[in-house]
């Protein structure tokens, strides 16, 4: 990637003389922002722009070339692309569209480029793309005309759309706050956004990186690189509508959309998502301040409402607004006029009409043990207060960096005014004491996030092993049959990965689960056994309760009966299980796995039988998990409080519970024939897990039909 933000030379395809030609507005760009390496163009008419000669072709250039950007009709771009293999550019922006955006025959015109850069060993960007522009060295490829006002600094820009890359960068510069790189990556048929962003990883002038993805290459490696990234990594990922949106197989598949795993795998790797531009830039700007290393605020205004709104922010993000020592407020009371504020914090300075006493009030407050950070919050009229509120807002940028602790502006002032300070003034200013806090809160807990990501053991393994022998041979059986794993194989191969299920006994088609063939105690469940079944309670393919073998000889045969006479399997078996003993404190869960084509393997948590749809959010991480993943799971269920024992009534055993989702990760990390996994409900008591229900669906493309289903009751 270095070599495409740092060529000695490019080549621009596709200039023309023309009034209105895309590729004159690159070179021009390139000339533009004084691009400090050799400048080639190339147009099949010829001509002379901006004082340079136009080749007609590649081959008319004697000298090496280390990049090129292509913008010329869609099907004679692959030509163009074997032209440069064969002159040896190894480096391509391909910024033409068409190839696959549209229709099928851009899908073949992709493919051959594809095929060619794998020929000459080609990395190239695009198509259907702006490329790349770096501040270091006034590389600006996009086709869009463009002034050189941008300032240098430390953002480095991933985007797939050129439009919303342009935007962020003029975002960031109305904030004052520069780039350092910019790469709008286009449809991404071969630099993606994980090859961009390891490289800003390793370069020195990037030390925030903003992202903006319609669609993720390839989420695994995108958290693993999140993961040990020392930069910030904020997202924005668009297109959520068009995820799939498809009748869900399972629970797990219904609680675990596209969408919420993507949110559950950047949050886990410590990258920051944002869905709303403001709070995108608002992050970005804060991250720019000194770290704030505690929640010990003191908010100083020159306005009491504004004030007040401030300490409301505060006490909603979980603020602690420490007193003010009384020595230092005695201070104070000397400059003012009327005496009628009580002093206090938020600090209320609307007597106060001395601005250096305001700077000395904000140093006195940063040097405080007791305080993390500051609020400031200036109210001035340009016209009366312009020039010395300028100069303070500047001292107090130069007192945060002075003593490492973030000051947070905000100010209230004329919109000319406000355009002037973001032109004129190197430091974040926020619009409301609100987003100024939240901002700030933001702040804190990505920085928590890192923190609890640096500590972070090994990935916990089951112990005793579960039985890998066992497990492989079951899943086999099912594979060679072309289906998943009927309801008793599921339950088997979840007790062999060590997760406790209750006894129960399997009868096949016509046979009857009699006293003779039982040999367990009651109450049993009893449940319908078939490969045709996805949702076995819509069939009344469940009973419970029943209390001996008469009651369940005679549910079994209506059971059957009531099944075949609605068409669903005339040839069905049935299943008996043992009930399992309803406790005080004990709770219905369900614990999940999928295999999602961009993440891996995700393991679930949420609350089981009818509670599912009630609360409709469960917990995500990506496997393999750690032991405090799994503990911060298992905090996060919404209601989590009542498996800690509330009312006289006992804690579930947090450790089974700990162990069964170590157990359900070993299975889908170890198990890539295993698409979903159901264990619903799984019973939490303070006695341990019990898997009272259990589904497996193995991967489409291995399986024809679906799989045994698992329902909402209690037991089922």
């Amino acid at each position: 990637m270095r070599e495409m933000f740092y060529p000695s030379s490019v080549v621009v395809i596709g200039v023309s003389t023309r009034w209105f030609n895309l590729g004159k507005e690159i070179a021009r760009n390139l000339l533009e922002f004084e691009y400090n390496g050799v400048i080639h163009l190339v147009g099949k008419e010829g001509g002379v722009v901006f004082g340079r000669r136009i080749h007609t072709s590649l081959a008319e250039i004697p000298d090496p070339i280390d990049l090129a950007i292509i913008l010329i009709p869609a099907k004679v771009v692959p030509d163009v692309m074997e032209e440069c293999g064969r002159k040896g550019i190894k480096r391509v922006i391909i910024e033409t569209g068409g190839f696959g955006e549209f229709d099928r025959d851009g899908e073949g015109l992709g493919a051959r480029l594809k095929e060619i850069a794998r020929r000459y060993e080609m990395r190239f960007i695009g198509p259907n793309c702006i490329g790349i522009m770096n501040a270091a060295n006034g590389m600006a490829t996009p086709f869009a005309r463009m002034n050189n006002i941008f300032r240098r600094g430390g953002v480095g820009i991933i985007a797939q759309s050129g439009g919303v890359a342009l935007l962020l960068l003029n975002m960031l510069d109305n904030d004052r706050i520069g780039y350092s790189k910019f790469a709008a990556i286009g449809n991404k048929l071969n630099v993606d956004e994980c090859d961009v962003l390891e490289y800003y990883l390793e370069d020195p002038e990037t030390n925030v990186i903003c992202l903006y993805l319609e669609s993720i290459s390839d989420g695994r490696r995108l958290t693993n690189i999140g993961r040990s990234s020392t930069k910030p990594i904020v997202v924005h990922k668009a297109n959520i509508a068009a995820m799939s949106r498809v009748i869900a197989h399972s629970h797990t598949e219904a609680l675990a959309n596209d969408d919420q795993v993507v949110d559950a795998a950047l949050r886990q790797v410590g990258m920051v998502r944002f869905r709303d531009m403001p709070e995108y830039l608002d992050f970005v700007k804060i991250i720019q301040l000194p770290r704030m290393k505690g929640r010990n605020l003191a908010i100083v205004s020159r306005s009491g409402g504004h004030a007040v709104m401030a300490a409301d922010a505060a006490y909603t993000y979980g603020f602690k607004l420490p007193p003010f020592r009384q020595d230092f407020l005695d201070q104070i009371r000397k400059h003012l006029r009327a005496h009628v504020i009580q002093l206090t914090n938020p600090l209320d300075l609307g007597d106060l009409f001395d601005f250096e006493v305001y700077c000395r009030i904000i140093e006195h407050t940063l040097q405080q043990d007791t305080v993390d950070g500051i609020l400031f919050l200036h109210t001035y009229f340009a016209g009366v207060e312009g020039e010395p509120s300028r100069k303070l807002l500047q001292s107090v940028a130069e007192l945060s960096q002075r003593y490492q602790k973030p000051v947070a502006v905000s100010v209230s002032t004329e919109q000319f005014e406000m355009s002037r300070l973001h032109k004129e003034f190197d430091f974040p200013i926020f619009l409301s004491p609100g987003a100024a806090i939240e901002s700030l809160d933001r702040s804190i807990k990505y920085y928590e996030r890192r923190e609890f990501i640096s500590v972070q053991g090994s990935p916990a393994e089951p112990n005793p092993l579960p039985k890998d022998s066992a497990i492989r041979a079951a899943l086999d059986g099912a594979l060679d049959e072309k289906r998943s794993p009927l309801l008793h194989e599921a339950l088997q191969i979840v007790g062999l990965a060590g997760i406790p299920i209750p006894e129960h006994r399997v009868f096949g088609p016509g046979e009857s689960p009699d006293s003779a063939k039982l040999d367990m105690p009651g109450p049993y469940a009893l449940k319908i056994v078939s490969a045709r079944i996805s949702h076995k309670s819509d069939v009344g393919g469940v009973v419970l309760g029943l209390t001996d073998a008469s009651a369940l000889s005679r549910a079994c045969q209506e059971m059957t009966a009531r099944v075949a006479d609605l068409g669903e399997d005339e040839n069905a078996g049935v299943l008996v299980q043992q009930m399992a003993p309803k406790r005080a404190g004990s709770y219905e869960l369900i614990l999940g796995g999928k295999r999602d084509p961009q993440f891996g393997p995700i393991v679930l948590l949420g609350h089981g039988g009818v509670f599912v749809e009630v609360f409709g959010k469960a917990v995500l991480r990506m496997a393999p998990l750690c032991v405090s993943e799994i503990d911060e799971m298992i905090d996060e269920l919404p209601g989590s409080e009542i498996l800690r024992g509330v009312r006289g009534l006992p804690p579930v055993d947090r450790d089974a519970l700990r162990d069964a989702l170590v157990r359900l990760s070993y299975l889908m990390v170890h198990f890539p024939a295993i698409d979903q996994i159901d264990i619903n409900p799984a019973l939490v008591s303070s006695s341990g897990v019990v898997a009272v229900d259990a589904r497996i669906v193995l991967r489409g493309d291995k399986v024809a039909s679906a799989a045994e289903g698992t329902e909402h009751g209690p037991q089922d």
